[in-house]
This record gives C-alpha cells, structure tokens and sequence, in this order.
C-alpha cells in the first residue's frame, strides 16, 4: 500500500512519508488501545493545571476517565471528569472510536493516589510528588521494565498499539522532563485552558531543576534520571511499551506535548523505535496558538512525525462540546491516538462525521445519567 491516499479525515505534519509508510501497515489491521493513567501532587498547585473543577478534584480524573473508557461511567467520583465551566472529558471522543471499531481497551496504572475501580496492569509506580521537590517519581526503573514487557506481549498479539495517558499536571511535568534532557530550552507545551498559564508553568518548572540541581541539558543521556526528578508515574510505563512494542509493530502515540516528553525519552532510550512511531492527535491541539507540537517534535525527531484528525465540534448542540472549538481541552485520554486508529483499523472508513455522532450519543447518555 505504498500509494495510500490520505482521507480527508486525517492530516499529516512533520515526515509525510515516514506517515504514510506506517499508516500503510496498519490499514485495516487489527489495533489495541492502551491509557496509562498516573498521579503528580503537581496537578494540585493552584492554577497549573485545568484537568478537574478543582485542583484536589484533578487527583480523580486519571481514575474518572478510565471508569468511563471502561465501565461507562464513574464510580470514584459522582458526575463525569469535567474542565471548570462543565467542559466534559476527551474521553467522550475515546470512547466513541473505541466503540465504533470495537477496539480491545487495557488500563495501565502508571502511579496513582486515586485507583480508578477496574483491573488494571501494575506496573509497580506509585503515585508522584510535586517536581518542586526535585524527587518527583520513584521505582522508575522498574516501571519502565515492566512497561517493557507489556508492550512486548501486547505486539504479540496485535498489528498495532495505541499508548496513551491520562495524568493531570502532566504538561507542566513534560517540560521539565524535556528541559531537563535539553529537548527544550523554551516553554512550548499546551494546557487545557485556552488561557495557557505559561508563565507559572515556566516558573515552577526552574524552581524544580533547581531544587533537583538541574541545568537545561543536562540529562540529554539520561531520560529516566530527569522523570525520577521532575517527571510523573505515567511517564516511564509509557516509554516501556513504546520500546518494548515497537521492535515488532507501529505504535500511535496518543497525545499531545505531554507525550512528546515521553516520544523523547523513548528515542533517547532506544532510537531504533525512530521509523515505527507517530504521534497521533487532534487538529485543535496542532492549531493551538498558545503551544507549538509542530517545534517540540521537530527537536524531539525529524522522523517521528505527526498525523491527526480532524474533528469539528463547532456545529454541535453542546456547548460543552462546542468548547473544543474555543481553545479548550484539546487532547488527552488518548483521543487523537484513538481516532486515528479507527480511521486506520477501518481503511478509512470510518469519518469524523460518524466519530460527532457517536460523541453526542455518549454525551446525551452521560447528561441523561
């Protein structure tokens, strides 16, 4: 399938044909989903982090967001994960590629303080401190091993893996890992609000690497000694099964600049993933203004490109959903990643048009409850 023609619901940045090379290998083949959901007390420093009505309540939505892929709802929390302003959950898209191509779905506990009431793969986190202790994460070897093995036995039985994360605060922790490995020299990372916080996300993130002895840099060789300091329990799981799956399938990377964070260490780690991983998302997150994916993953990996979907939610009767529009949310939960997928699983046929649909059946459905 060496002439696939992009459709109209997917657009491509960064390498074209590295892509479309690995779009073509997936084409109609049969994908897994995975979401790694972790805790970082860094969610809960006021004003850091839009992820939860609340700062304490963005403790829950790791947890939240898992219950409602897999049981449809939530239990450790009355209501749905929502943005202060009832702005709903990714997970509402999630749930409706997953539904519509009957993808298998796996939760993977990273390191969470809020268990979400399901199994779940453990792979020995725990969940993090805030980075301005400069000792964020523990048992990240052992994390990044186990996530390893995952990945490995997930390839073996699919054509594909989607790794994905829901982890609050995970932003902020993203640029200080990729500060920290000199990835970045700048603030270009998102937010869930459309009012960016870039100047307190800008502060903390010198206050940790100074109190973990940090300068920008100087981890470059050394990715999981940065997340040990200034990273979040989601991270090192997800680097594990990127490099442990992809030896033998493609991976979609589901997310936006929180996982560009962990796209850099997996290269740093082992780059012979570099040619079998894209970054999959959402057009709203690749035309924010207030961030820049397009730069972050061009000093993360000339090849390791970007394809997303383009979802619309400016003609949908739901204001909360209409939000997307206005520069709220963006991505998370694995949305963009799980998108694409189903447009690959599906040889394309799968549209955003039948993607809105099946979103406004899961938040009628959510609203009726």
């Amino acid at each position: 399938m060496k002439d696939l023609e992009l459709p109209p619901s997917l657009g491509i940045c960064g390498n074209t044909d590295v892509a479309l090379n690995i779009l073509s290998r997936i084409w109609g083949k049969r994908g897994v989903f995975t979401c790694t959901v972790g805790n970082t007390m860094t969610s809960t420093i006021p004003g850091i982090s839009d992820a939860g009505d609340t700062p304490d309540l963005t403790l829950f939505t790791p947890a939240a967001d898992a219950e409602m892929l897999v049981l449809g709802r939530t239990v450790c929390m009355k209501g749905i994960p929502i943005n202060p302003g009832g702005i709903p959950t990714p997970a509402t898209l999630t749930m409706a590629a997953l539904q519509l191509t009957d993808m298998p779905l796996y939760i993977v506990d990273g390191g969470t303080k809020i268990k979400p009431n399901l199994p779940c793969f453990d792979v020995g986190g725990t969940y993090g401190e805030s980075i301005l202790t400069g000792k964020a994460v523990k048992n990240v070897r052992e994390s990044y091993e186990r996530g390893k093995i995952l990945g490995e036995m997930l390839s073996k039985t699919y054509d594909f893996i989607v790794v994905s994360e829901s982890c609050a605060g995970g932003t902020t922790t993203a640029l200080a890992v990729m500060m920290a490995m000199g990835v970045l020299k700048e603030n270009l990372v998102s937010s869930s609000s459309p009012n960016n916080p870039r100047e307190l996300k800008t502060k903390v993130v010198s206050d940790s690497l100074a109190a973990a002895g940090i300068k920008i840099g100087d981890l470059a060789n050394d990715p999981l000694k940065a997340i040990e300091c200034v990273g979040d329990p989601m991270m090192p799981a997800n680097i594990g099964m990127i490099v442990g799956a992809a030896k033998r399938v493609p991976v979609i990377v589901g997310g936006g600049t929180q996982m560009a964070a962990v796209i850099a260490a997996a290269v740093a780690l082992d780059d012979s993933v570099v040619g079998n991983i894209f970054q999959g998302t959402t057009r709203w997150l690749v035309n924010d203004p207030k961030s820049d994916i397009r730069k972050i993953m061009e000093s993360v990996h000339k090849d390791v490109p970007i394809v997303y979907v383009n979802m619309d939610y400016s003609e949908s009767p739901y204001e909360g959903l209409q939000a997307y529009e206005w520069g709220y949310i963006k991505e998370g939960v694995g949305c963009g990643g799980s998108c694409v997928a189903a447009i690959a699983q599906s040889s394309g046929n799968i549209t955003c048009a039948e993607l809105l649909d099946k979103v406004h059946d899961i938040y009628k459905g959510l609203l009726d409850l």
